[in-house]
């Protein structure tokens, strides 16, 4: 084994193999992968499951070894990718989260106003130059990230409705929050991979499997991702950082980090690479002292856990919800904010043909929800809309 470095996911319960002198290999010593085991991957979400303190690093590693894993299972059925794209695709998938800003999600185009796919290009442009990838090798990766590659497969494996980037964060998920809905199949649902013209398939085969990934899809987002408390804390983390930028851009001086406090005042791409959550908590310890009573107060609310509580209202009540935030003496622009996660577990409506679930039959090929004996999938396809509000816990909105 002395060919490989063994690295343990307790996840998988397995040694991720990295072959040494290859192009993961230099990209696992770039500066910029290193710094996503600094960052988490559910954002301020171990304030409600203690055991959410998993990293980016984590998660990146496993989306690398799950396509590792494909493409094995597609090599037993005779399709082998070309050398150069089989090493592209290990690569998109190790580093198609470059770009997260700290906190990952609940921070995303807060610090800087920009996706994190977007950053993830730049960024991925800068590890390149770093470790030394070979261009042609650089391009290929690139064609991935951006959806412009010949062979659709391949981005697909990484980004579509059913890919190795959502069953590697399902699964580790629902493994470190300690929750059961995302324990998901996923060997028996990679096993049911095919490629033909191009195009990522699935056997039928699988199709327990991947019902059971839509199921778990839809409970992960509302059980662990839309848990009221963890808005809750998304939302004051963001009340911070913007009440930190508007002090700064008034020439007030902080006691937060010096390379956050540039990247607020300056933004850019590079600066934000230059930040982990380490930054940003250090930030808040040091302002729960400010003379700003309200960055004070909300700094104090995230450190010491007393966040605001997430309530569900009717649509038609958020002004008054606002006016009494108000009246109670809170400014509504850093205490009160409404929320609408609307979130499907699969969209099978889409009209781009990448965001299907495409089963392979022996007549051809359908939809996943088409060929469904039961209604299930199209139940949870269906669109579920709530509306909250974000406010002080201890306010008592009106009844």
């Amino acid at each position: 084994m002395e060919r490989y470095k063994l690295l343990m996911d307790p996840v998988y319960d397995e040694f991720i193999l990295v072959e040494r002198g290859s192009p993961v290999e230099k990209a696992l010593k770039s500066s910029l992968l290193q710094r996503l085991r600094y960052i988490r991957q559910l954002g301020p979400c171990y304030l409600v499951y203690p055991g959410a303190e998993h990293t980016r690093f984590q998660h990146s590693l496993g989306v690398m070894w799950l396509v590792r894993k494909t493409l094995n299972f597609l090599k037993l059925k005779g399709f082998s990718p070309e050398p150069l794209t089989e090493n592209a695709l290990l690569l998109a998938g190790l580093l198609h989260d470059l770009g997260h800003s700290p906190f990952s999600h609940a921070l995303e185009g807060v610090i800087v106003p920009e996706s994190h796919e977007k950053i993830t290009v730049e960024a991925f442009k800068l590890l390149a130059q770093e470790v030394g990838l070979e261009r042609e090798l650089t391009e290929e990766v690139l064609s991935i990230f951006t959806k412009s590659h010949s062979q659709p497969y391949t981005y697909q494996l990484i980004s579509s409705q059913l890919d190795c980037d959502r069953l590697d964060y399902l699964k580790r998920d629902a493994f470190y929050t300690g929750v059961s809905f995302g324990r998901i199949e996923v060997n028996r649902i990679l096993i049911s991979a095919i490629v033909e013209g191009g195009e990522l398939l699935w056997s039928y085969k699988g199709f327990n499997a991947l019902e059971s990934y839509v199921m778990s899809r839809y409970q992960m987002y509302w059980a662990v991702y839309f848990h009221k408390v963890n808005i809750a804390a998304q939302v004051l983390l963001e009340k911070i950082v913007k009440r930190m930028r508007e002090l700064l851009l008034a020439g007030e001086k902080l006691c937060c980090d010096p390379q956050l406090a540039r990247t607020l005042k300056e933004g850019g791409t590079e600066n934000l690479l230059r930040l982990t959550d380490g930054n940003v908590v250090v930030s808040i310890y040091n302002c729960q002292n400010s003379k700003d009573p309200i960055l004070s107060d909300l700094s104090k609310r995230f450190i010491k856990r007393e966040l605001f509580k997430t309530v569900e209202v009717k649509p038609s009540r958020l002004i008054e919800l606002r006016e009494a935030v108000e009246r109670a003496g809170y400014n509504p622009e850093y205490y009160f904010e409404v929320v609408e996660p609307s979130k499907v577990a699969y969209s099978y409506y889409s009209p781009e043909s990448e965001q299907l679930i495409k089963v392979k039959l022996e007549e051809g090929v359908a939809e996943l929800s088409t060929v469904a004996p039961t209604d299930a999938v199209k139940a949870l396809s269906r669109k579920v809309s709530k509306t909250y509000a974000v406010i002080p816990k201890e306010l008592h909105p009106p009844q």
